[in-house]
């Protein structure tokens, strides 16, 4: 009798636990958060203005029969050259040496000088000093170019222009890729039967920092060498994550 009554006892604990088990899952479940329905967008906004800096490298090549005798005659021209850009305004803390170079250069054989073949080699050396310069009032450029190139500069390469300062211009392209993201995303929407909501992410990009030379005009800066500076651009991009109801 005992035993029976035992046995209806631990079958009632384990009818109770299903029962407090199955009216718990119902809850549990409710306790987890639905996913949060969303729309990412890519938004792209530019400012472009005109460019205030501009960079160059210049230089001078020599060469000579020895390389201490075209070492010598590169030293003489720089000087030349450093004191004409510095009197044509650019500071010393704008100039910083690029390059210096010296290297042999084969001319071949020359016939009739005595030699273990049918000529002897000739052999000058090349002396490369180049230096790049800030120019900070562009509109100086094409006299500084003129100076340079007056007291000896033989090799000029990559003339380049920027904004010294492209806080402004990225502030009005990140304002546009704002509103182009909220534009884009609130396209999406529609066409999707929903409709935007708070933002959920943010991530900023910059870059394509370059020069627009198609909307450049030909200019005498300075009544010296025409110069082409054209528009500096910014270029930024936003990736928005919105959600939706």
């Amino acid at each position: 009798m005992e035993s029976k009554r035992l046995a209806f006892v631990i079958t009632a604990l384990v009818a109770g636990a299903v029962l407090l088990s199955a009216c718990g899952t119902p809850a549990a479940q409710s306790n987890v958060a639905a996913p949060t329905r969303s729309i990412t967008v890519v938004g792209q906004g530019k400012a472009s203005g005109a460019p205030d800096v501009a960079h160059i490298n210049i230089g001078v090549e020599t060469s000579g029969a020895s390389a201490q005798e075209a070492v010598n005659a590169n030293r003489a021209q720089m000087t030349t050259l450093l004191e004409k850009i510095k009197a044509a305004g650019i500071a010393a803390k704008d100039i910083q040496t690029s390059n210096f170079s010296i290297y042999a250069n084969q001319q071949g054989k020359v016939e009739g000088m005595p030699s273990s073949g049918a000529g002897a080699e000739v052999i000058t050396y090349r002396v490369t000093n180049q230096v790049n310069l800030t120019v900070r009032d562009i509109t100086k450029l094409g006299d500084v170019l003129d100076q340079a190139v007056s007291a000896g500069a033989n090799s000029v390469y990559g003339v380049s222009f920027e904004v010294d300062d492209p806080s402004k211009l990225e502030a009005t392209a990140r304002e546009k890729a704002v509103a182009d993201a909220k534009a884009r995303a609130e396209t999406l929407a529609k066409l999707n039967g929903v409709s935007v909501g708070e933002v959920l992410t943010v991530s900023e990009a910059v870059g394509g920092v370059g020069l627009l030379y198609e909307r450049a005009s030909v200019v005498g800066l300075g009544g010296g060498t025409p110069i082409q500076p054209g528009e500096f651009e910014v270029n930024v991009s936003v990736q928005v994550t919105y959600s939706i109801k």
